[in-house]
């Protein structure tokens, strides 16, 4: 499983077992998972429990003990932490996810226990946080569904940011326009989809995190749908991914809406289609 990262693994855990500034060393993703497992292309994903985030966040001095990277940057994780992202020698990606000890208790209600819900390999341990993590249930739910209230602040978000979209292409921001269409607005779309793999086969479907194999379990006419819905940088075909984004996202909410038995926003929808396909003269094809 770890043959192309045996190396960079060993000297990681060396490193981590030495130093008195590194309190677990956890791996995750595809290379601690046996459903969808690491291939050829998988990178090598790992958390870090520190006493001094400065010190692994502000310099790659700790990193060049360890191995020569050729290329490093930090970013924010998605657990409002610190990722250190690093390509080493042939091309091998390392995502190393750096987290104060005093977060550790955190670990198993924030964002990063999706991830480790679909599986873990604690490497060290000098703090105990295996006991911590064996509280969080293999493969447990993604996203929970819904209240009525989170349901219908959703759909209205959707519906709002469809007329917003609108307006910037209609004033030539095209780049604006494109990133809330095929960024903000598509997130709420896989919000919808999660929503509606869900109540279609159970709250406890693994739907994964941020549409990670949604060809797999997405519904075979969504994903068909989905190759109309991205546009290409002009302003006709933002036009046409716009109708073809909120058809999709009204055909998956009203199904979410009746196996939930909440209300779907009509009023919000009818409103916000009207304004759309008077301001923007809709494609024939998908009005």
């Amino acid at each position: 499983m770890y043959d192309r990262y045996e190396k960079i693994i060993d000297s990681f855990t060396h490193f981590a077992e030495h130093s008195s500034k590194v309190y677990a060393m956890i791996i995750i993703g595809s290379q601690a998972r046996t459903d969808h497992s690491a291939d050829e292309y998988s990178d090598l994903d790992m958390v870090l429990i520190v006493d001094d985030l400065d010190y692994f966040v502000a310099s790659n001095e700790w990193l060049d003990q360890i191995c020569e990277s050729h290329v490093s940057f930090i970013e924010d994780s998605i657990d409002r932490t610190k990722e250190h992202r690093v390509l080493v020698e042939n091309a091998l990606d390392v995502d190393i996810v750096i987290r104060h000890i005093s977060t550790v208790s955190d670990i198993t209600t924030d964002e990063v226990a999706k991830i480790l819900s679909n599986g873990y390999k604690v490497v060290i341990d000098k703090i105990g946080v295996d006991g911590i993590l064996q509280t969080i249930k293999p493969n447990e739910p993604t996203r929970k569904l819904p209240s009525e209230k989170e349901y219908a602040n959703t759909v209205n978000d959707f519906w709002y940011h469809a007329v917003w979209t609108s307006k910037k292409l209609k004033r030539g921001e095209l780049w604006t326009a494109k990133f809330c269409l095929d960024s903000y607005m598509k997130w709420k779309l896989l919000t919808m989809i999660e929503w509606h793999s869900q109540v279609l086969n159970g709250s406890d479907f693994n739907t994964w995190y941020g549409g990670r194999f949604i060809e797999e379990w997405a519904e075979p006419w969504i994903i068909a749908e989905l190759s109309f819905c991205f546009s290409h940088y002009n302003n006709e075909d933002m036009k046409s991914a716009l109708f073809a984004t909120m058809e999709l996202f009204r055909k998956i909410a009203v199904v979410v809406a009746e196996e939930l038995r909440y209300k779907y926003p009509l009023t919000s929808d009818k409103y916000v289609t009207d304004w759309v396909k008077t301001n923007l003269e809709a494609p024939n094809l998908l009005v």
